[in-house]
C-alpha cells in the first residue's frame, strides 16, 4: 500500500497531515479525519468530541506532559483505526478537550514508512 496526502498549507510552514478514518473498536459509526503527524507524540490526540460522537470507549484516566511541560489529566479512549487499507482494530488514544486539532503520533507512525517529502508538501505512506 502507497498513500499521498498534501500538507496542510493553511499553517506557516506547510503541516505534514493523514487522513484516516475511525471507529469505535467494535467498528461502528466512522468519522473520517485529518490529523497533524507530530513524531514527538508518543500517544494520538483526538478531540474528546469526536471520540464522544463515535462512541469510542473510555478505558483509562491518566497524566500526560505537554511541549511546554506542564502536566495535566486525560481520558484514554479505545478506537479502530484505518489509513487506506490497512486497519488497526484497537489503539488507545487520548481524548483531549479544549481543541479542535487532532494529532497523529508515533503509536500510529511507527506502524509505516512515513516519508515527509517538505519540498513538495508531500507526505508518504508505506506499509
Amino acid at each position: 500500500m502507497q498513500l499521498s496526502f498534501e500538507y496542510d498549507r493553511s499553517y506557516f510552514p506547510a503541516f505534514p497531515i493523514l487522513e484516516l478514518t475511525i471507529s469505535n473498536a467494535s467498528g461502528g459509526s466512522e468519522q473520517i479525519i485529518q490529523g497533524l503527524i507530530d513524531s514527538g507524540s508518543d500517544i494520538t490526540q483526538i478531540p474528546a468530541s469526536i471520540l464522544k460522537t463515535i462512541n469510542a470507549r473510555e478505558i483509562d484516566d491518566r497524566w500526560i506532559r505537554d511541549a511546554s511541560g506542564l502536566r495535566y489529566p486525560v481520558n484514554i479512549y479505545i478506537i479502530q483505526l484505518k489509513i487506506g487499507s490497512l486497519i488497526m482494530p484497537t489503539i488507545e488514544v487520548v481524548g483531549r478537550n479544549g481543541t479542535n486539532e487532532i494529532i497523529i503520533g508515533r503509536d500510529v507512525l511507527n506502524q509505516f514508512i512515513v516519508t515527509l517529502n517538505g519540498l513538495a508538501h508531500v507526505t508518504e505512506i508505506h506499509d
